[in-house]
């Protein structure tokens, strides 16, 4: 009985949590409808099957690399471009997962494989912030991911059922607002010389580098350099 009811509380937080995930990701919601529409619009028009277009959402889930495989594909580049271009861009999950892995418990909710699929940067930055904060957990960080993965696959069904109706995402700025979004949640997390020098110095090499390679080299080098200076600056 007492197993039971132990149980039954562990449930309970559970759910509250993964709720508290969701709500505090719901604001995002809005820029992911149409940033969904939009995507599914572009895949239909570069030459996608309307299965193709929404298996694109479901199975890459990640706003910068569809844009890319979309253009990619529509230039008639061949798959192994597009494969290390996708690669290359999403790289920094890697480093997203080291982190989360010291935040969440021995044992999650569903499984480290699952939440590492629903991995976003959105997801990642309001969990650590939440994290910070004395809080954050495995239902938190699902909450967020995975009520924000059911919206963007269902905006993106209906952008492929709209056909043509919007123009490309570049051309209404749709490309730009996630990375505007994640770095409003990075801002009130800097709250160190070493934050602030580390952020400062990765923002340099991003805007330098950006002119010089593709943007998944960019994010690359970045990641490791700022993430190395980062672990030597913060050392005892």
């Amino acid at each position: 009985m007492a197993t039971r009811v132990k149980q039954a509380r562990a449930n309970s937080t559970y759910w509250q949590e993964y709720r508290r995930g969701m709500l505090a990701i719901a604001p995002l919601w809005i820029a992911a409808v149409p940033f969904g529409i939009a995507i599914g619009i572009s895949a239909r028009t570069a030459g996608f099957s309307s299965f193709e277009s929404v298996a694109l959402s479901a199975l890459v889930f990640a706003g910068a690399a569809q844009i890319a495989i979309i253009s990619l594909f529509s230039g008639g580049a061949g798959a192994v471009a597009i494969i290390l271009t996708t690669l290359f861009l999403n790289l920094r999950h890697v480093f997203y997962g080291l982190s989360l892995n010291r935040q969440f418990e021995s044992r999650t909710r569903p499984g480290r494989p699952v939440l590492a699929f629903f991995l976003i940067d959105e997801a990642y930055g309001l969990t650590t912030r939440d994290h910070l904060e004395g809080r954050g957990g495995h239902a938190f960080y699902f909450g967020t991911s995975s009520s924000l993965y059911l919206v963007y696959c269902l905006s993106t069904l209906v952008g492929v059922m709209l056909g043509s109706v919007l123009p490309e995402p570049e051309t209404i700025g749709l490309d730009v607002i996630f990375p505007l979004l994640f770095v409003g949640l990075l801002v009130p997390l800097l709250k160190t010389r070493v934050h602030l020098i580390v952020a400062g110095t990765a923002g340099a090499m991003a805007l330098v580098l950006g002119q010089l390679a593709s943007d998944g080299t960019t994010i690359l080098v970045t990641i490791v350099v700022a993430a190395t200076l980062g672990a030597i600056m913060d050392r005892p």
